[in-house]
């Protein structure tokens, strides 16, 4: 989880937003490395947190921001064509 826009949350606000994503992402990744844990297999984390972040993107609803390879996309309701 990530901010896109730390400028759009107002100033007074900006500090417990960072830190409520932080906790998500500690609780996420606690999550994820139990999975794999509860598996017998700890070296699935970082294929359960891939499936895990697949899966919330095909859920979102339309509009919903993310971020793939390092830049932000936003998700649109059928795919974009590309040619």
């Amino acid at each position: 989880m990530a901010i896109r826009d730390l400028k759009a949350v107002e100033l007074k606000d900006r500090n417990r937003v960072k830190k409520l994503v932080a906790d998500e992402n500690r609780d996420r990744d606690a999550l994820y490395r139990e999975i794999a844990r509860a598996n017998g297999h700890p070296e699935w984390e970082a294929d359960i947190r891939k499936t895990f972040s697949r899966i919330w993107i095909e859920e979102a609803p339309r509009g919903y921001w993310y971020r793939q390879g390092g830049s932000w996309k936003k998700k649109w309701l059928f795919p974009k064509w590309s040619g």
